[in-house]
């Protein structure tokens, strides 16, 4: 393959972990794998690990027949119904188990990665308690009715008085959500199914508002190219989405 991403042989933290990183490397859509090249890339990656005397776990090994019986399946000529084995499972249920995989890992891992930078933000902090006046300073003498609480809180209020408003903070966070990425995921949905899904199905159980807004802009772009058709029956029933067929121009 003439795009083979460069595989620097590191300790990554699993199997998921491993083709995660192809994946990204392949610049490649985590709800549009193809099969054939993600599982050469895997095997040519557990080669180089084996050549370097790298102890590989079973994980790995797994991982890599889950891979190359999906190959297989897409490679080898479609079985008939007769033929077919009831328990297992389709091309189809293991892209979507693997999509899941993948995704969930990837959700744990950025916020693993978010909570170690708070730990290292937080480790540039140092406090330590009150000093004492130490023994050999005098303090001065006050008129009745006044107290050194009293004067170092004048000093504290002059202070804020002096210091300028702070600007308010605010996170800002990265581009969780595009509309290609969200694109990619309606189609993947409605491969599965062959009726038509309820509009709120292509959302989060709590979804935010960058989620909403985008996936709402990919349902408006894949509607005028004519990929998917949107449709109320009443006002009483939720929007469906389905899958255009050729020479539907709704």
């Amino acid at each position: 393959m003439d795009n083979q991403p460069v595989i620097h042989i590191q300790n990554f933290e699993g199997p998921l972990d491993l083709l995660l990183h192809l994946i990204k490397s392949a610049s490649i859509d985590i709800y549009d794998i193809p099969i054939v090249e993600i599982t050469d890339q895997y095997m040519t990656a557990l080669r180089q690990m084996q050549d370097h005397q790298l102890d590989v776990a079973g994980d790995y090994f797994v991982m890599a027949a889950t891979l190359m019986k999906m190959k297989a399946k897409l490679l080898l000529p479609q079985q008939t119904d007769d033929d077919a084995d009831d328990d297992e499972p389709s091309l189809e249920e293991m892209q979507a188990a693997l999509v899941e995989q993948l995704v969930t890992y990837q959700r744990y891992k950025e916020a693993a990665k978010w909570f170690k930078q708070r730990q290292q933000d937080q480790q540039r902090f140092y406090t330590r308690p009150e000093a004492d006046v130490p023994a050999n300073v005098r303090l001065g003498k006050l008129k009745p009715g006044i107290t050194f609480d009293q004067v170092q809180q004048a000093l504290i209020d002059l202070m804020d008085k002096q210091r300028e408003p702070a600007m308010p903070l605010r996170m800002i966070d990265g581009e969780r959500y595009t509309v290609k990425a969200q694109m990619s995921k309606i189609r993947f949905r409605l491969r599965k199914t062959k009726v038509a899904i309820s509009f709120k199905q292509f959302f989060d159980p709590k979804p935010n508002r960058d989620e909403v807004v985008t996936t709402f802009l990919a349902l408006l772009e894949m509607t005028k190219q004519h990929e998917v058709t949107l449709d109320q029956p009443n006002r009483v029933l939720p929007i469906t989405v389905k899958k255009a067929k050729l020479g539907d121009s709704k």
